[in-house]
């Protein structure tokens, strides 16, 4: 009787140890999509950035938040500054739907035709807000960084 209690109790551990891996594999693997993401998003905004060279130039596409208003490009033949703020306004709503609590900015490198296209989300839901690239705290959002050359 012994036997058989051992034997169920190294069997309830062993399940326990799998059923553990697999919460862990299942975090890893909603890591790995959300950081897979960040990335296909940030290239995608490279290649509305390159496909807009003289907003580029005018530095139109810098940012840290979406623009308020903006105009329909899909509807309307627009200027290269509304399509700028049609793209980022665009690419926002794609990237708030896609990573939670996500949000972006752009920058121009000083001096050069290169730009720091950086996304940041919650990929631990935590609440997290502080935008520290690369993260240095559990507060801070994870991140991914694409400089973008012309």
């Amino acid at each position: 009787m012994i036997e058989v209690l051992v034997t169920a109790l190294i069997l309830a551990i062993g399940v326990l140890g799998a059923a553990g891996m697999q919460l862990n594999s299942f975090k890893n693997l909603r890591s790995s999509h959300s950081l897979t993401t960040a990335a296909m998003l940030g290239t995608d905004f490279g290649e509305r950035m390159r496909a807009n060279p003289t907003a580029l130039d005018n530095n139109l596409y810098n940012h840290t938040s979406a623009p308020e208003s903006y105009v329909n490009c899909e509807d309307t033949l627009c200027s290269v500054t509304q399509l700028a703020g049609y793209d980022i306004v665009t690419w926002t709503e794609v990237l708030q739907d896609s990573l939670p609590s996500a949000s972006s900015s752009v920058s121009r490198i000083v001096g050069s035709d290169s730009f720091i296209v950086t996304v940041y989300w919650d990929d631990d839901l935590s609440g997290s807000r502080d935008k520290t690239c690369p993260a240095e705290s559990a507060d801070d959002l994870d991140c991914y960084t694409l400089t973008v050359s012309l």
